[in-house]
């Protein structure tokens, strides 16, 4: 039920991995139809260099071209659904960071970071390299070109974790964590107060906990309704997931999406929304 995606994926190399999850990179010729796209929230923050014509977009249920991405911009952690317009010659490259990715490359506090906001990133960091480094990569023959230049960059720039981050990433990967109360299962794993868990997944990341637990489990309710064949069981659903009624639910979709359960069936799935791809 999911649509093909109109771009590539690169993988970061092993010595980024646990800093950048991917580049996703789109390039459209002169006689392409205007595609309108809408990506899940994610959490997690991106990079984008635009090479070619200015991109529309939006979030939750803002004007379609409220913001437009020219030459480079930053933004997230990703709360709402964002809307966007792939045009004819669109040439962009997107770097997806993980997890504490961003503190690492560029050392601030993630949770300066401000939802539904677009960044320069020179602007954000007091620098003047972005705007150079979009020159000589606009000035590269191929996307392959461009890759291997942010990867160089990555790799001069990238610091190593603090320790006080490394049992968050324990945590966060651990998969038997209880995601019912995970500030509890880390403070208890890491001898940490539950006070200086939220507020060092903040500083790394961007969220709390609590945020985290809300959207995994919204991820998996997508997850679920992009399997099932014939029309949702909107009751089973809200039980198996924990949601104490359909009120319940409708308020993450409102929240995340912008639209209701249903519509969101009717309006959206299979034609242009998309998840975020998983960390290979």
């Amino acid at each position: 039920m999911t649509k093909r995606s109109i771009g590539t994926h690169f993988d970061a190399p092993s010595a980024l991995a646990d800093v950048i999850k991917h580049f996703y990179c789109i390039q459209t010729d002169l006689n392409f139809e205007r595609t309108p796209q809408n990506l899940s929230p994610s959490l997690e923050i991106m990079l984008i260099f635009n090479f070619g014509v200015p991109l529309p977009l939006s979030f939750g249920n803002g004007a379609f071209q409220e913001h437009e991405t020219r030459k480079v911009v930053m933004l997230g952690p990703l709360r709402k659904m964002l809307h966007y317009e792939v045009l004819p010659e669109t040439d962009i490259i997107v770097i997806t960071f993980n997890h504490n990715g961003f503190y690492r490359l560029f050392n601030i506090p993630a949770e300066q970071m401000e939802t539904e906001k677009i960044y320069d990133p020179d602007q954000l960091l007091g620098i003047a390299g972005f705007d150079a480094l979009w020159n000589a990569l606009a000035g590269m023959p191929t996307t392959e070109d461009r890759i291997g230049l942010l990867i160089a960059h990555g790799h001069a720039f990238i610091k190593a974790p603090e320790k006080e981050s490394i049992p968050l990433l324990a945590g966060f990967e651990d998969s038997n964590i209880d995601f019912a109360k995970p500030s509890k299962a880390i403070a208890a794993d890491a001898n940490l107060s539950e006070r200086m868990v939220q507020m060092r997944f903040k500083k790394y990341m961007g969220f709390s906990t609590k945020e985290l637990t809300r959207l995994l489990r919204f991820k998996q309710v997508i997850e679920f309704i992009q399997k099932q064949e014939d029309e949702v069981d909107w009751l089973t659903l809200v039980a198996q997931f924990g949601y104490h009624d359909q009120s319940h639910l409708i308020k993450d979709f409102r929240y995340y999406l912008a639209t209701t359960p249903r519509k969101f069936v009717q309006e959206f799935l299979g034609k242009t929304f998309c998840v975020s791809r998983a960390r290979a």
